[in-house]
């Protein structure tokens, strides 16, 4: 009975981490939504933009599709690392919050501004931003929420000065580390291939 409660306990308050990391991700997009009212010259940027993704995502060789999927994978790659290993530090674990809400609040800036701007056109634009992100952001929430509980355990460690299992618990993070981002990266390109392919067919 105490071990099924404690796991109760457990997977309660990964919930809540979870939610409430969610919350916040959703609540900065909302607010990248406004953003284009407090820039009104957002129309000419958008206007530069949207001629670039809209080349970018169809090209109809083969070439410039492995392009674009490497050149996803390299941002993503990016993005999740940085984000991985800011979380190794306790002084640095808010930077990667403040990162992962400022996606957020691009993605939202983006969606927002393509609506206003090209209406009934912008749904390619609103659908590539949307899929772009789709397996990145959980992933990129499963790592946060991995990091608190690592950094609950590395402080732990480090006031009762056990050494030993301090760089235990660094390879492990490691390791998850690893396996969250291939796995994240490898759906998310699949994903992106998949989503390219359909593109390109639709703009034949």
């Amino acid at each position: 009975m105490r071990r099924t409660y404690g796991k109760k306990v457990y997977y309660e308050e990964l919930n809540k981490r979870i939610i409430l990391i969610g919350i916040l991700f959703i609540a900065f997009v909302i607010l990248g939504t406004c953003l284009n009212k407090i820039f009104p010259g957002y129309e000419n940027i958008i206007n530069d933009s949207i001629s670039r993704i809209e080349e970018y995502y169809s090209s109809n060789d083969s070439i410039g599709l492995k392009n674009t999927i490497l050149s996803n994978l390299k941002l993503d790659f990016k993005f999740m690392s940085l984000i991985g290993i800011l979380n190794l530090l306790v002084i640095t674990f808010p930077i990667s919050i403040l990162i992962f809400m400022l996606k957020g609040l691009s993605i939202g800036y983006t969606i927002n501004s393509c609506i206003l701007l090209l209406k009934a056109k912008s749904i390619k634009i609103v659908f590539t931003a949307l899929i772009k992100n789709l397996v990145i952001i959980p992933g990129t929430i499963i790592l946060i929420i991995i990091s608190i509980n690592y950094l609950k355990e590395f402080v732990k460690e480090y006031k009762n000065k056990k050494k030993k299992n301090i760089i235990f618990l660094l390879k492990q993070y490691l390791l998850n580390l690893i396996i969250i981002l291939v796995s994240t990266l490898l759906i998310q390109a699949l994903l992106n291939f998949i989503f390219i392919n359909i593109l390109q067919f639709l703009v034949r």
